[in-house]
């Protein structure tokens, strides 16, 4: 007989199949978007886990169409079950001479789909849709995609492949294929030091020539720390120095994420 937990798990496939089957015939047809991303996400989902979650980004360049663009979230997540966790993040943007401004609303979806080393590479499913607060001159944006992860003796491979589009009239044409890398040697608890590289290759129908695409990669360290003192729970930090691999890109970006988690 099937276990329950199995059973919840079978759902919870179905369940992203089936909301990947809705979204990629309309994917497929119009619209595309990409939003930098500063973060590799793990396949893995703690039930009755409480996240609040901090995500930033700047951005150093000699041009200054480029310079100082900056990326804020705040986020607050729940794992709902043992298979889905869920979180809301507002978000706060400034671009190259502009001001820092409240800009969209985001509601993420992560599932687990496998349970850890069940079989040769560990799998979940990733679904996010982001709700702009200027419809008149942006656009929403929707993007889901797989989540990977892999051990190999003391290193952690995980990737994400992400379709990102954008949705209403002021949406770009085209859908963006993304990825999000990192190589990490679980040295200590408190520092693990990693490689992460993130990527644009352009519209999934005709790839920007290399020069156009936007990459970067660069040394990363994370970590957690358990002894809070008084306090209940546990803090983790990711936080690193991205370069620029193509003209598109800025030369430099530097990047932080934050995450005070607590079981209930």
């Amino acid at each position: 007989m099937r276990s329950v937990r199995s059973m919840n798990r079978s759902l919870g496939i179905t369940t992203a199949i089936f909301v990947g089957s809705l979204i990629a015939p309309s994917i497929l047809s119009d619209g595309a978007a990409y939003a930098a991303a500063i973060k590799v996400y793990s396949p893995y989902v703690e039930k009755g886990e409480t996240e609040i979650e901090y995500q930033g980004y700047r951005t150093f360049d000699s041009d200054s169409a480029k310079n100082n663009e900056q990326k804020n979230k705040l986020g607050l997540g729940y794992g709902v079950t043992d298979y889905w966790a869920t979180e809301i993040y507002g978000i706060w943007k400034k671009s190259p001479g502009g001001k820092t401004q409240f800009d969209a609303t985001e509601w993420e979806n992560r599932f687990q789909l496998t349970d850890r080393k069940a079989y040769f590479v560990d799998l979940g499913f990733l679904i996010e849709y982001e709700h702009v607060r200027d419809r008149q001159n942006d656009a929403d944006e929707l993007a889901f995609g797989p989540l990977l992860a892999k051990d190999i003796g003391r290193t952690t491979t995980t990737a994400n492949f992400i379709l990102e589009r954008q949705l209403g009239a002021n949406g770009a044409s085209g859908v963006a294929f993304t990825y999000r890398l990192q190589e990490r040697w679980r040295l200590y608890e408190a520092f693990e030091p990693a490689i992460e590289a993130y990527g644009e290759l352009g519209d999934v129908r005709n790839f920007e020539s290399p020069n156009r695409q936007e990459h970067m990669i660069g040394p990363v360290a994370q970590g957690t720390f358990r002894n809070l003192g008084s306090l209940p729970g546990k803090l983790k930090y990711n936080v690193g120095y991205l370069f620029g691999v193509t003209s598109a890109t800025a030369s430099g970006t530097l990047k932080s994420v934050i995450e005070y988690e607590v079981r209930f």
